[in-house]
């Protein structure tokens, strides 16, 4: 069994999640795993419940075989031949990761990313925060609108909504929305787009919010309440093909924008707020660049939450990433620049990278309820045999961007950003 540790987040202060909770770790114990921790003064639960439930206490990674993280770890923390679990956000080719990514080369270390692992009946991610990043982005971006419009004097029960942190699990939050009542005041007219993981956490935040939902074709057709309401579309809404055809799904992912073109200019100014959930690659077709914004400057609007944070991606407006310190910025589309904070001098910008963080006891207990099965089987892989005969379980493998310090044949094409 490799001698495992689970390290603590260096990623920022908001960072208290942990992979695995006590209550995992007790369970592995008693199972005759060993686990080590390393102490931290910020992870949600304290040093001591982790001792408590058979952890090993106090550890360094350094002495570490397997090192068990949630963000990508420091760059100089990786050692000689270790393995580590973490999002590296590497997958994609990102430049500020690269480093990170040659280091693994350099050290003959092992990196198996949470992002990859499918199951193999479902083909949906088994590990993911998806629900918590949609249900804190929603929150997030309401709480900007109610103190934007609250800076024109428009009055709405929003202006006293705070950001997700403040209100502790997902159920205490759930209990505080219900009490607001959003036909009063200024309308709130909300849009989500996607029905994944993240849309349907947002989309409970809007019906927490007891706001009417407005079906997708009343929507499009503009039959809209006079109050407020949400509405929600999915891919087969805002784009078209560029030859006239019926949309279709599985065309619409292998194609991307050689076959088709956004169509989102036909329901601006139909919305004050647009939640942004779906996956995005530069394969498919942008909703919001710049001309488009330029066109259509009067319709845009108020608020945009980029919950997927997709930096100069499907919405140019949004040009970096935010922070849970200083949440928005403000894009003004003639100057082509952001100026941090909330104004009413451009589209306002939610688009905090980390916003599980906000919910740091449900989304680590969700989390490590997965991660559990999988850790003994991490724990159990033989380095001192090649890839394919590891021991490790195929949907794992999957998951091994490198081995030893090799890229695995389902990520050589990682060489050409390194």
């Amino acid at each position: 069994m490799l001698k495992t540790i689970i390290r603590k987040e260096h990623k920022n202060q908001w960072e208290r999640r942990a992979p695995l909770t006590p209550e995992a770790v007790k369970v592995l114990t008693e199972q005759g795993l060993d686990i080590e921790l390393e102490s931290c003064d910020v992870r949600i639960f304290s040093d001591q419940e982790y001792q408590d439930a058979g952890a090993k206490y106090p550890a360094h990674p350094d002495n570490a075989e397997f090192v068990l993280g949630i963000k990508e770890p420091p760059v100089d923390s990786i050692k000689y031949g270790q393995v580590h679990l973490a999002f590296s956000h590497t997958i994609k080719g990102q430049d500020y990761n690269m480093p990170l990514l040659q280091k693994f080369l350099d050290e003959k270390a092992t990196l198996l990313d949470y992002e990859p692992i499918i199951d193999p009946v479902t083909g949906q991610r088994t590990i993911a925060f998806g629900r918590y990043a949609g249900i804190a982005g929603a929150v997030d971006s309401f709480h900007v609108l109610g103190q934007k419009l609250a800076q024109k004097g428009f009055e709405t029960p929003l202006s006293n909504l705070k950001m997700t942190y403040n209100y502790g699990t997902v159920e205490q939050l759930k209990q505080h929305l219900a009490d607001y009542d959003l036909q009063q005041g200024e309308p709130i007219r909300a849009l989500v787009i996607g029905t994944g993981k993240v849309g349907k956490g947002s989309i409970e935040v809007c019906k927490w919010l007891g706001l009417p939902q407005v079906s997708a074709e009343d929507f499009l057709a503009g039959n809209l309440p006079k109050g407020s309401f949400f509405a929600v579309l999915s891919s087969r809404h805002i784009n078209r093909h560029k030859q006239e055809k019926a949309f279709a799904m599985n065309d619409f992912i292998e194609q991307g924008i050689e076959a088709y073109e956004s169509s989102f200019d036909q329901i601006l100014g139909q919305f004050n707020i647009l939640l942004q959930t779906p996956y995005w690659e530069e394969k498919y077709p942008k909703h919001l660049d710049k001309a488009r914004m330029l066109a259509n400057k009067d319709k845009l609007p108020l608020v945009v939450g980029d919950i997927s944070c997709d930096i100069n991606g499907s919405l140019e407006c949004t040009t970096k990433a935010s922070d849970i310190d200083n949440p928005a910025f403000t894009y003004n589309v003639e100057r082509d620049e952001s100026i941090d904070g909330i104004s009413w001098d451009g589209i306002t910008v939610m688009s905090i990278d980390n916003l599980p963080c906000e919910l740091p006891i449900d989304a680590s207990n969700d989390f490590s309820a997965a991660l559990k099965t999988y850790a003994p089987q991490i724990m159990a892989m033989d380095l001192s045999k090649p890839f394919e005969e590891c021991g490790l379980p195929d949907d794992l493998k999957q998951a091994v961007i490198t081995y030893k310090g090799e890229l695995t044949p389902k990520y050589q094409y990682l060489q050409e950003f390194l």
